[in-house]
């Protein structure tokens, strides 16, 4: 009974302290106990659900047998591990955050993402150190376990993205489950080929050893930045961390009575935590757009300007409540001439992107340092470019900002 108290200790142990520091990496609002437990069990009968289904197969005689050492390697890792391993974990995920109101940091997705996958981590871990004892889950601690925490990162930075940019919602949905499924494979393959080459091709273990060792620092690698990519919360950048624990301390029961889909929008908004930012764009921008109406409608800062052209143009200038983060913060809407009737005759058009509604808007905002008045200079330079384009004085090649 103490052996088997002490090997669950050994198996547990990795996770627990995994699963400590990614919830400490959540800095500005903690995720709340309850919800995180239930990714985690969630996750972990994943595992048991598979092992059904794949005892299943082979009890009706389904399962797949592959002769070929290496093609079977591949087989192993992808079509029996990885593919199904991440779906189920990525379903989970989804159906139980992305409607959630506590979805509302961009961090969030790697939280609860590495909780689903060390749900089913530490089901799978117990199994294996119960069978092989304290040598297996010393190595599994080491490399199983982290790897499992590695893949569900990759899975919800991506699907933070999906949700937050929701314009290109389905590409990074994509990207949460397929590079999730990648990482996992390979992985995989390279332990498959290691043990399925090791009586025939002694000479190839060397090399995959060292392609193991140094997939696994890229996957160290590639999963800690992007754990400080986004704990810093993008909505905040910049901002002293004391201000915005006091800003989501302010406005935390206010949030939770809102609508689930606008959670995390109001809880955002840069001109709350930073007000002089708001004061210095309104400053620059009439400025150089003396005759600009200053709007701020559901929480939204816009700039509406008319432009006296060739043609009268009207255009509105709209920030993004993660305003100077991300290069979707800043966007020129134009509103006469409508710019999706443009779209319409036009085919398509140079510095142009559709939001999550179907409408069309000038993407000239550059990525990093662009101001409020830096793109409706921008916007500006582009109606002059679309004039000259119409009226045949340049080529599309030349139609450039």
């Amino acid at each position: 009974m103490v052996q088997y108290i002490y090997l669950l200790f050994v198996s547990l142990l990795p996770v627990v302290l995994i699963l400590v520091f990614v919830y400490k990496k959540d800095k500005y609002e903690q995720e709340p106990l309850p919800l995180l437990l239930t990714a985690f069990g969630l996750g972990a009968l994943t595992a048991p659900v598979l092992l059904i289904v794949y005892k299943g197969l082979e009890a009706v005689g389904l399962g797949i047998t592959v002769d070929d050492p290496v093609l079977s390697s591949f087989y192993t890792a992808f079509v029996q591990a990885a593919i199904p391993e991440e779906f189920v974990k990525f379903a989970v995920l989804y159906l139980l955050i992305w409607n959630s109101a506590e979805f509302n940091e961009r961090f969030d997705g790697i939280i609860y993402s590495v909780f689903v996958s060390l749900g089913f981590a530490a089901v799978e871990n117990v199994l294996y150190v119960l069978n092989g004892g304290v040598g297996v889950g010393i190595g599994r601690a080491l490399l199983s376990v982290p790897g499992h925490a590695l893949f569900g990162v990759a899975m919800g930075y991506y699907f933070s993205y999906a949700r937050f940019v929701p314009e290109h919602k389905n590409k990074y949905l994509w990207l949460s489950f397929g590079v999730a499924v990648l990482l996992h494979g390979v992985y995989d393959v390279i332990l498959f080929l290691m043990s399925n080459l090791s009586d025939t091709h002694l000479e190839a273990i060397p090399l995959l050893f060292l392609m193991f060792a140094g997939f696994v620092v890229f996957l160290w690698f590639q999963g800690f930045k992007k754990i400080k990519k986004l704990s810093s919360d993008f909505y905040f950048s910049g901002i002293p961390e004391s201000e915005v624990k006091e800003y989501r301390r302010k406005t935390r029961s206010i949030i939770r009575i809102m609508p689930a889909q606008r959670v995390h929008n109001f809880a955002v908004n840069w001109y709350d935590v930073t007000p002089q930012l708001l004061e210095a764009e309104k400053a620059v921008i009439e400025e150089v757009f003396p005759d600009a109406v200053y709007m701020k409608e559901n929480g939204i800062v816009s700039f509406v300007v008319n432009i006296n052209s060739a043609t009268p143009w009207t255009i509105q200038l709209v920030y993004a409540r993660n305003y100077r983060v991300m290069p979707e913060m800043l966007r020129v809407y134009v509103l006469f001439p409508d710019l999706n009737d443009l779209i319409k005759i036009s085919g398509s058009l140079p510095y142009t992107m559709v939001d999550s509604a179907g409408c069309y808007f000038l993407n000239v905002s550059w990525k990093g340092k662009t101001s409020g008045a830096q793109t409706l200079q921008n916007a500006v330079r582009w109606i002059s470019l679309f004039e000259k384009w119409v009226n045949g004085e340049i080529d599309i090649e030349e139609f450039k900002i």
